[in-house]
């Protein structure tokens, strides 16, 4: 009488490499969709904490934060620390007003700004008549593709922006594109000033 061999054969083996190939083609499109999501909503989340904040430091100090990302990792930002660009203290000051240090989570490690401007350039266009509508406190944010960007403003905006094609999100709204010459810059308009 001859042993019987136990094991797997070639085919069983392919097989099973074949089943796990299709499972990972179908889930990691799925995978990486889910990530992207999370990014949107992490930033959504944060510039909605952030309008939340510099209206409380408007309503204490009766002026508007600022925040300057250095090269060092050692940020300027009021929100966090009472002091003005000079090392004094700021007056009515009782932070801090946010939790953690500002980040990029969508280019982790990518520029981003906190800042009164009314530069043509982060205009916001609140009434969508195509003009500026004055002067904004604004979060700035690089490197957020037209994707990302789009469903972004889709969910602060609601604008509809969820279209391949439409670029109107793009100057309408509290969400818009930097009006200069870096494609990947989004704006977020906080507050009218």
């Amino acid at each position: 009488m001859q042993a019987k061999n136990s094991g797997f054969t070639l085919m069983e083996v392919i097989g099973v490499l074949a089943v796990i190939a299709i499972i990972a083609a179908v889930a990691t499109p799925q995978i990486f969709q889910a990530i992207q999501d999370a990014k949107v909503t992490s930033l959504v989340q944060e510039a909605n904490d952030l309008k939340a904040a510099v209206a409380r430091y408007y309503k204490d100090t009766g002026t508007w934060p600022r925040h300057i990302p250095t090269r060092n990792e050692d940020h300027f930002n009021q929100l966090m620390r009472n002091s003005d660009s000079g090392g004094n203290p700021i007056a009515g000051w009782n932070g801090p007003y946010i939790e953690s240090q500002l980040s990029n989570p969508i280019t982790p490690g990518g520029y981003l700004d906190l800042q009164v401007t009314n530069n043509a350039n982060y205009a916001c266009d609140l009434d969508g008549d195509g003009n500026g509508d004055g002067t904004f406190i604004t979060y700035r944010v690089d490197g957020v593709p037209d994707n990302l960007a789009q469903n972004i403003s889709q969910m602060l905006d609601k604008d509809g922006a969820n279209t391949s094609g439409d670029t109107a999100w793009q100057s309408a709204g509290r969400v818009k594109r930097y009006g200069g010459n870096h494609a990947s810059i989004l704006v977020m308009c906080l507050a009218r000033v």
